[in-house]
């Protein structure tokens, strides 16, 4: 089977629906197509592994996350007055001048968190899809997809009863 072929048989991904395709069926389809390195990079970056590799997508993958990281904790840190204790951002000038303008764009549109992190999940999303390349048929497209499914995956697991627990059991109990 070639790569045209894999490509073709994925469901299309868009950060406002839930995947048609689970993780494991991703990564199987991949294992059965690819080279064990690339779908070894596949699996990394679907799972969101931090494990090292020497694989140049991932490694261009992590970089570009990293300083899109660097600049929305740049963001967060100056919206809370600059201090934070000892934390400081960090550099962001590996970041392209569009994914620092798309991060500022994002806190500076909306108060709202969701809205936010909606916003910040689409500069992901971009992000993927300007490493990808323009070859529609190309591993770079695989590697861009198994980003993008992560984040899906991420956003489809949201639960509004699960995160009001978690905000129940943060929040501290009031005695009278």
């Amino acid at each position: 089977m070639s790569l045209g072929y894999l490509l073709a048989s994925l469901p299309m991904l868009a950060p406002e629906r839930a995947p048609q395709i689970t993780r494991d069926a991703f990564i199987s389809s991949c294992e059965s197509m690819l080279s064990a390195r690339d779908a070894a990079a596949v699996t990394l970056l679907v799972m969101g592994d931090d494990a090292a590799s020497d694989h140049p997508y991932v490694q261009q993958w992590r970089a570009l996350e990293a300083a899109i990281a660097g600049a929305v904790g740049q963001r967060r840190l100056a919206k809370r007055g600059g201090n934070i204790g000892n934390y400081t951002a960090p550099e962001t000038s590996a970041c392209p001048v569009w994914l620092l303008r798309a991060v500022a764009s994002a806190f500076e549109s909306s108060a709202d968190p969701l809205a936010r992190e909606e916003a910040l999940m689409r500069i992901y999303w971009s992000a993927a899809d300007e490493l990808a390349g323009f070859d529609p048929m190309s591993k770079g497209q695989i590697f861009a997809y198994a980003v993008r499914l992560r984040l899906a995956l991420h956003k489809a697991a949201r639960d509004a009863a699960v995160g009001a627990e978690r905000l129940e059991a943060a929040l501290p109990t009031q005695t009278l």
